[in-house]
């Protein structure tokens, strides 16, 4: 008879936790990334709530999940990179994710350019070169606000044969995709240059509806707790530790640019938000 009364207990204990568990809802299929990881570890820290991650399995871009947010569509809240025109569309988490990695470039180069950048280019002969982006992709703008001369492209695949061409000098991409974007075009005689880095802050912040006050708050707490703990420096040294450390080791010299379209909240007072990859 006990042994039914305790069972009896853990069900109705179990349905009063479901019936008040809180759904925060993500676009994509189910999957353990670096976000999703670190949002299910901020979400934590709010037991009151019991908040469960579920995922959108509708494949939208980007834009269309931010409308959905917006219109309160289902999709509760997003990654995505800090612009002062999506700050005005919902409401930013001013935490940055992944510590303004998406900031620091590396340049692609055709073979024959192999020694373009040489260690003792001048930034003046520096921004003499064009580099190649797509016509879309919001670090175009940000080069261009810098007075470098940009060669713009409609396909993200032809920017590839584009620099094989010769039509730009340098195509800049992330220390997070470069590798492997060097991967998948082995065959076009294209390389990594091995001197410079070309830096501009950018952030990756959690969006939510502009309406969602208390899961930005929930998650903001959630985030500091973990910066706090430790957590949040693990799960980051587990992703992304060995490129970091693998691009501080190539002592590479860094060409510092800016990006005025970076929202004004941005924290970037806050040193141990960020990575610095400059070495002194």
């Amino acid at each position: 008879m006990r042994s039914l009364l305790f069972l009896f207990s853990c069900f109705l204990f179990s349905l009063s936790i479901n019936a008040f568990a809180q759904t925060v809802v993500i676009q994509g299929t189910a999957r353990s990334d670096y976000v999703v990881n670190i949002l299910t570890q901020a979400l934590s820290y709010s037991t009151d709530k019991n908040y469960q991650l579920k995922f959108y399995n509708q494949s939208l871009p980007k834009v269309r999940v931010f409308q959905n947010i917006a219109n309160k569509g289902g999709i509760d809240i997003i990654a995505a990179g800090a612009t002062i025109d999506r700050e005005k569309m919902l409401r930013p988490i001013y935490f940055p994710l992944i510590k303004g990695l998406f900031g620091w470039r590396i340049p692609l180069v055709s073979e024959k350019n192999e020694h373009l950048f040489l260690p003792k280019l001048s930034t003046a002969a520096f921004k003499k070169l064009t580099a190649g982006q797509l016509r879309s992709w919001s670090d175009t703008k940000i080069l261009e606000s810098n007075n470098l001369p940009v060669e713009k492209g409609s396909h993200y695949q032809g920017l590839f044969h584009m620099l094989t061409a010769n039509r730009f000098d340098y195509f800049p991409r992330s220390i997070l995709e470069i590798q492997r974007e060097l991967d998948e075009h082995k065959n076009m005689k294209i390389v990594i240059d091995s001197n410079i880095l070309i830096h501009y802050p950018t952030a990756l912040y959690f969006y939510v509806n502009k309406d969602n006050e208390v899961l930005a708050e929930d998650v903001k707490f959630g985030l500091e707790q973990s910066l706090k703990d430790g957590s949040f420096e693990r799960i980051f040294t587990h992703y992304y530790g060995e490129i970091i450390n693998h691009t501080i080791n190539e002592k590479r010299r860094v060409y510092q640019l800016n990006n005025p379209f970076l929202p004004t909240k941005t924290p970037l007072h806050r040193k141990e938000l960020w990575v610095d990859l400059a070495v002194n």
